[in-house]
Parts: C-alpha cells; sequence; structure tokens
C-alpha cells in the first residue's frame, strides 16, 4: 500500500506527531460540531498573538484550574475555572465566570483551555453567548498550541 499526503510528519504522512491521524480527525470533527452549536467564532494562535502584540481591547479567559494557569498562560488572562460539561456547571462558577467578562457586550472575548479537545473553552463561549455577548472567540489550541508555537518565552 502506498500513502500520498500533504505533509510528512516523522511517523509518515499526516497531520498528527504520532502518527494516529484519526485522533486529529475525531478532535476537528467534534470542534466543528461545538462551533456550530455554539454560534461562535473561532481564533487561531497566531491570529491571537497578533491581537496581544496590537494591544487590541479583548478579554482573555484561561478557563482551566488555577494550577495549570499559575503554570502556563497566554499573557494577560485571567482564570475562571469552568468543568468540561455543561450540564456540571454550577452557579457560583458561571458567576464568577460572568463577572471576568464584564458588562459590555460588544467587548472581543477570546476562550481557551488546554488543547483542541479539552472542552472547557466550549462551555465558556456557549455561557458567553448566552448572556448576549456578541464577540465571542474560543482559542481551540488553547495553552499547548501556545506552547508549541514557542509564545510563552
Amino acid at each position: 500500500m502506498s500513502l500520498a499526503g500533504c505533509g510528512n510528519t516523522s511517523k509518515g504522512p499526516g497531520s498528527s506527531k504520532d502518527g494516529n491521524e484519526q485522533k486529529v480527525e475525531k478532535a476537528s470533527m467534534k470542534l466543528v460540531s461545538a462551533v456550530e452549536k455554539g454560534k461562535y467564532k473561532l481564533v487561531s494562535t497566531e491570529e491571537l498573538k497578533k491581537w496581544i502584540d496590537e494591544k487590541q481591547d479583548m478579554i482573555i479567559v484561561d478557563t482551566m484550574p488555577k494550577e495549570s494557569y499559575e503554570k502556563n498562560k497566554i499573557p494577560g488572562a485571567v482564570n475562571a475555572l469552568l468543568p468540561v460539561k455543561m450540564e456540571d456547571v454550577k452557579p457560583e462558577e458561571k458567576e464568577a465566570f460572568l463577572k471576568a467578562l464584564g458588562d459590555d457586550k460588544d467587548k472581543k472575548i477570546v476562550l481557551y483551555c488546554g488543547f483542541v479537545a479539552c472542552e472547557r473553552s466550549h462551555v465558556g463561549a456557549m455561557i458567553a453567548k448566552e448572556a448576549g455577548f456578541k464577540n465571542v472567540y474560543r482559542h481551540p489550541g488553547g495553552i499547548v498550541a501556545w506552547m508549541d508555537a514557542g509564545y510563552n518565552k
């Protein structure tokens, strides 16, 4: 069998570092479904870095546990822990999260968590949209993509 591809990793053609393209596809499909359901936008690692460098007016929210946030975070991010599933959101978590977003419903909101398959940022995007925020973005690669890009130095 011969495989032809668009790119090559050390394990062969494909986008996955470990050679398991099915994992990448599964995470991608889950992401697309979440974005369609949530009606929010996505921002890439490179674009978010550009926004930060341009000092754009936005709120960046790290939705992971405090210990993770304290180890590595995107510059300017505030921490507001959210669970991985919407049905697990406690009223006090939702209240703290919305407080971190402020009152300006037109302000750009960027949410991130650990990596593409993590859904804490999706939960945050859903809450923000339900609360009436209009410019909600999810940074799907999260802190792992940020560090992979070398931006944490």
